[in-house]
């Protein structure tokens, strides 16, 4: 099977985007553009050689296909690319079209499952349509019979037709005559109509059959709102993907997902770095562990230079948040000039497999796309779509060896998470059952799991990752933004700090519920998961969680009161229901002394 993607497109109606480089190559919400997204994911599935019409800028996309070494590139020129459409690209290409293909416009972006679908269909002939959708109203609509294409346009809206997208899988035979009824056209000096019309003229000797595409996605990109919407979506897609592998044993399932031609780069804890070590002694490795509890943009630099240095090109992070979070920004960091501030960059695409296993239950990071690092002691946010980890081992044995105490700041974390995400402005559909579910396991397993439970374990992992990729939908808010400064000020563990402040925002934001519906129906909602009835008491549910982990008193300085202020996080705040003044914060920051 090979491919053969459209890309002679100029994409008049992306205006400036599109003014120098084709409309294939604008950047996704990861910075990957669409023709490096189309490669990767094709590749991924089994593809190795491919045919690419080009027009304007050609050459961005050979650069691009030159960090694909092990790859098969076939270029292929539409020199009148501005006054002809794509059937003579097409044309141009015809003899190369000599299997099995894949054949795509270059302006698609879709999610792998879909690509993983059609080709393990085993009918040869294949195109997708969603029953779902409603049909567009300048776009491909495909109509069918029998559920066999019979004709694609973007002018036909009757009964049998269906929103249909160009990505095909074609037999070799089915392919044969489509090609060469689009040179009859061509020789004819047809030139300025869709391949499709050529397509329509013989779909009764075709035999293409529809699949549905309704649960996955696949969308084009034609101008500056379809860029918006897209670069959106897709990215939700992306995050269902992440390969999950559920273990009672980490390094077996690592042996089983990792090549012994590779060379892995693991950010571990010193703790844990011998046992990796004695592990993995078979590969070739680096073992990274120079980098704290809350890792620093020095601790990041330095691992980004030892990462270069030998060339590695795959990240293994074991560990909490610290080590994952470290391992996110050195596969993000090591594509700029080590010899810059990296903080000060624009971040480009790292096509570098990111795996992580989580070693405590509370942040989620193994499942987020977005890390904290700290410079010159402030707090650094990292959120880019690239940092998502491909692939995460959860092993619930893994926290036998966890110390109550790690067990119970970790876990408060995971509590914030999920009932902020709940309340959070960018709550949705996703977001809301993965937080629901999470602090369902919890509440009716952390009792079980302080007192070492281990039959708890599995649960509580679960309910750890779902409140990270509950926080990834929706980001944190208030709790988390005040919270940064009292973790570096007090030397008091992440978790802790949040759970510290929850406690106060979450009684503001019930009075604003006196006078806000919206609010009240999402803080309702949390009263639900908890099974109370009212709000106060959802509130008094947790704070009697916070009281049974017998955490040591924090005793806030009123010194120190007016750095607090200064230190919160802005952007984290946005995220919130109600957008606290200093004054609000100021009491919040009050009644944590009487916690």
């Amino acid at each position: 099977m090979k491919a053969l993607i459209f890309n002679s497109g100029r994409g008049i109606r992306m205006g400036k985007m599109t003014e120098f480089r084709p409309k294939c190559m604008v950047e996704l919400y990861n910075s990957e553009t669409i023709f490096e997204r189309q490669i990767r994911i094709l590749s991924s599935c089994g593809i190795k050689d491919f045919v690419i019409t080009t027009g304007p800028f050609a050459e961005q996309l050979h650069e691009i296909a030159s960090k694909y070494p092990y790859l098969h590139f076939t270029f292929v020129p539409n020199p009148i690319y501005d006054k002809t459409n794509y059937i003579v690209s097409m044309d141009n290409a015809r003899d190369y079209l000599d299997d099995d293909f894949l054949l795509l416009h270059g302006d698609l972006v879709f999610n792998r499952n879909l690509v993983i679908k059609m080709l393990e269909d085993e009918r040869p002939s294949i195109c997708l349509y969603n029953e779902k959708k409603a049909l567009p109203e300048k776009d491909f609509k495909g109509r069918f019979k029998d559920n066999k294409l019979k004709e694609v346009s973007i002018n036909i809206f009757d009964s049998d037709c269906y929103a249909f997208q160009p990505l095909y899988k074609l037999s070799k035979k089915d392919l044969n005559l489509w090609k060469e009824k689009v040179h009859e056209f061509v020789e004819k000096g047809i030139t300025n109509v869709y391949a499709e019309n050529a397509l329509n003229e013989i779909s009764d000797k075709l035999n293409i059959i529809g699949i549905s595409y309704s649960d996955d996605y696949i969308d084009e990109i034609d101008n500056e709102d379809d860029y918006k919407r897209v670069r959106e979506e897709i990215k939700y897609y992306d995050f269902r993907e992440q390969e999950v592998y559920e273990s009672d044993d980490y390094v077996k399932t690592l042996h089983k997902v990792l090549k012994k031609n590779e060379k892995i780069f693991f950010v571990c804890s010193k703790r844990i770095s011998s046992e990796v070590d004695l592990s993995f002694k078979d590969y070739d490795k680096k073992i990274f562990t120079d980098f704290s509890s809350n890792p620093t943009y020095e601790d990041v630099k330095l691992g980004v230079q030892q990462f270069k240095k030998d060339k590695y090109n795959i990240v293994v992070a074991i560990g909490g948040g610290s080590a994952i979070d470290t391992a996110k920004c050195i596969k993000l960091f090591s594509g700029l000039d080590n010899a810059l501030d990296f903080l000060n960059k624009k971040y480009k695409y790292q096509n570098i497999p990111l795996i992580a296993i989580p070693t405590t239950a509370g942040t989620g990071s193994e499942s987020t796309s977005f890390a904290v690092i700290y410079y010159k002691n402030e707090k650094f946010s990292v959120d880019h779509g690239s940092i998502y980890p491909n692939k995460i081992i959860l092993d619930k044995n893994i926290l036998k060896t966890l110390p109550l105490y790690q067990k119970k700041v970790t876990l408060l974390d995971a509590i914030c998470q999920a009932i902020e995400s709940l309340w959070s402005k960018g709550s949705n559909i996703k977001s809301i059952e993965y937080a629901k579910k999470s602090l369902e396991l919890i509440e009716d397993n952390y009792k079980n799991y302080l007192n070492e439970d281990e039959k708890t374990y599995k649960d509580i992992l679960t309910a750890a990752n779902l409140s990270g990729r509950a926080i990834n939908i929706t980001r944190t808010t208030a709790p988390h933004a005040m919270s940064y400064k009292l973790t570096k000020l007090y030397n008091i563990p992440h978790g802790y700090a949040v759970a510290l402040t929850i406690i106060p925002v979450w009684e503001k934001l019930l009075k604003y519920s006196k006078k806000d519906k919206e609010l009240e129906t999402k803080l309702l909602k949390i009263a639900n998961i908890f099974k109370v009835k009212t709000i106060e008491e959802s509130i008094l549910k947790v704070r009697e969680i916070i009281s049974y982990m017998k955490l040591d008193k924090v005793e806030i300085k009123d010194k120190d009161i007016s750095i607090l202020l200064e230190s919160v996080n802005e952007e984290r705040l946005k995220n919130s229901p109600v957008i606290f003044s200093k004054e609000e914060i100021r009491e919040i920051y009050e009644k944590i002394k009487d916690f």
